[in-house]
């Protein structure tokens, strides 16, 4: 019963000493807001008596770079009903190609596997292509279900 008595106290105590703390850092955070506010009015005061700045004559403007036009170009199209082929001018806007291509965990992984003749196991799939686990066998069982991986051994997995 002491010892819960003791412990009770120092539990006190210390929110005491955690309560004087937090007012003092209150009234810290108070003196240094208020300055501020004084330090705004006067340079509000300041923009007010000063002149305007002088502007520059005579410069050039930047020229800016326009948007790429859109080019006309002539499509077969072939009408429902089987009638002949209408030519009809579409506009189309340009695509700029990029020379980043990024290949889904699919492809990549489909890429592994027919590597290997033999067939692979999923600890050296985890290895070749950073992938979790899961995500291997998840990848694995979808691919299975297309025909485009077939078993080879327990675990192990080869190109169809």
């Amino acid at each position: 019963m002491t010892n819960m008595k003791k412990d009770f106290m120092a539990v006190v105590n210390g929110l005491k000493a955690l309560s004087k703390k937090t007012e003092q850092m209150a009234k810290k955070v108070d003196k240094l807001e208020k300055p501020k506010a004084a330090r705004k009015s006067t340079t509000k005061a300041k923009v007010k008596t000063t002149a305007k700045p002088k502007t520059r004559t005579g410069l050039k403007k930047k020229a800016t770079k326009k948007a790429p036009a859109r080019k006309t170009v002539a499509r077969k199209t072939k009408a429902r009903t089987g009638r002949k082929a209408i030519l009809r001018k579409t506009t189309k806007a340009v695509v700029r190609k990029t020379k980043t291509t990024t290949a889904t965990a699919t492809a990549k992984l489909l890429r592994v596997v027919k590597s290997c003749k033999k067939g692979i196991g999923v600890p050296a799939l985890m290895k070749t292509t950073r992938y979790g686990e899961k995500e291997i066998k998840e990848i694995l069982s979808k691919a299975f279900a297309q025909k485009k991986v077939r078993r080879v051994g327990r675990g192990l997995y080869a190109a169809a």
